[in-house]
């Protein structure tokens, strides 16, 4: 993927009626395009980094007041000369000032080629340009948290430090194999463990963070199931403080799997409601059923609710529940619904025993503050504290540190067992390969363009 030799334009901000719109042009001519139907109330040559107040006129008729900054390369957002035109905010506006563009030779830009820009032309890596688009996307705290630390480049630091280390072991494998005589690699077998071991538990901690990044893009699975009729759903409504799922006294009133979204200690939560499991000759409840267990088994947490007013519930957990549970090392907890309505604590059978449980009575909403400490206590023990400056964001970037992590073991697994150079050679190659495809410096043009195309034109 070369250089660019063409300027592009986009709106930089969503499309409707707001206050302010901007329209962003990138690439040689920008102001050109600009200046021939923006006009400044400054007299004078236009200078850098500035704002500039004017009006935009076609044929001697005013369109709007707007205001202009101008970027000289390669101090801006795309290291390119940009211009950006800020008038008020509404569809109309926005549509007759990118076509003025168009007329005056700028090309309409495709989704995330302003940022496909930057990377190209070397200002951002592959990570802080896919970091751009997460931090649109964060919608909680520790998800923005995680995305800042990308975008200040972090992850690449830390790719670079890996690669540094990895590659110096080759140049000495390299040197080896130039100069057999020297036996480079046998006189300096231990300096190379000592070296590339750290290397491959750095990598490992490093994957180790894939899953938490995953939660905090996508959210803490929370999933509510129990028997028909013991409030799921009046605590998906206590949980979200909004009457979300349809509550009624008749069992089986949940069909199909509610799924909604909440934060809960600063972590997106994805909440889903399932259809009550019992035995039942209904075909339509039996795909409810199934797909019930088919979401218990996603499940980060498992909200197992039972009917606390019921003193001869014998249900909880099922073993098809519980195996599952198991087999995917669920975390489970029990609550105890419908406490209010209860005569005495109900008696837990002993194989539940070892659960955690809260009491609550989701349509009184007591006990709801509790149960959200508790389900908090789950998410901190699930993603620990968070301590890591840099994470794996995306399967992409997992998916190339696991091929990385592969190709560092075998060559260490080379390296104790005396085998040829070449072996060797190859695996630390593969090994920077991996990690170079991790911010981008070994990645397919067609990767590329898959990424980019999921942004928004302006960006």
């Amino acid at each position: 993927m070369g250089r660019f030799d063409d300027c592009i334009v986009g709106p930089a901000t969503a499309p409707g009626e707001a206050g302010v719109a901007v329209v962003r042009l990138s690439g040689p001519g920008a102001l050109a395009i600009a200046s021939k139907f923006f006009f400044p109330k400054h007299q004078g040559p236009l200078k850098t980094w500035q704002l500039y107040y004017g009006w935009l006129k076609v044929k001697d008729k005013t369109l709007d007041e707007a205001l202009l900054a101008w970027f000289k390369a390669p101090k801006s957002y795309t290291a390119e000369e940009v211009v950006e035109i800020q008038s008020h905010g509404g569809g109309l506006i926005t549509k007759k000032i990118i076509e003025l563009c168009l007329e005056a030779g700028a090309r309409l830009a495709r989704p995330g080629e302003f940022t496909m820009r930057a990377f190209v032309n070397g200002r951002i890596d592959l990570t802080q340009a896919e970091a751009v688009g997460d931090l649109i996307a964060a919608k909680t705290e520790r998800a923005l948290e995680m995305v800042v630390n990308q975008l200040k480049g972090r992850l690449y630091e830390k790719i670079q430090a890996l690669k540094e280390e990895v590659g110096w072991a080759l140049a000495l494998v390299n040197a080896s194999l130039d100069f057999p005589e020297e036996e480079v690699v046998f006189s300096k077998q231990g300096e190379l463990l000592a070296r590339l071991n750290p290397v491959k538990q750095k990598m490992e901690k490093l994957l180790e963070t894939a899953q938490k990044a995953q939660i905090l893009r996508e959210g803490y699975r929370l999933v509510l199931a129990g028997e028909p009729n013991v409030g799921k759903s009046s605590l998906l409504n206590g949980l979200l403080e909004e009457a979300r799922a349809i509550v009624t006294n008749l069992p089986g009133t949940t069909r199909d799997p509610i799924a909604e979204s909440l934060s809960i200690e600063g972590v997106p939560v994805r909440l889903v409601d399932t259809a009550g499991l019992r035995p039942t000759t209904d075909i339509i409840e039996a795909q409810g059923i199934e797909k019930t267990l088919n979401e218990v088994a996603k499940a980060d947490l498992l909200l197992w609710v039972i009917d606390g007013s019921d003193p001869h519930w014998e249900l909880a957990l099922p073993p098809l529940i519980e195996a599952q549970a198991q087999s995917h090392q669920m975390k489970r907890l029990l609550v105890l619904n419908k406490m209010d309505l209860a005569d005495s604590s109900p008696q837990v059978p002993a194989h539940l025993k070892n659960l955690e449980q809260v009491e609550i009575s989701a349509l009184e909403e007591e006990g709801l503050a509790k149960l959200k400490a508790k389900i908090g206590e789950f998410i901190k023990g699930h993603l620990g504290e968070l301590s890591e400056d840099s994470m794996l964001t995306n399967l992409r970037q997992e998916q190339a540190a696991r091929l990385g992590l592969e190709a560092i073991k075998g060559a260490l697994a080379a390296l104790k067992m005396g085998e040829g150079e070449e072996l060797l050679a190859i695996d630390l190659s593969q090994c920077l390969t991996h990690l170079g495809e991790i911010v981008g410096e070994t990645t397919p043009d067609d990767l590329l363009e898959r990424i980019f195309s999921n942004f928004c034109i302006g960006k």
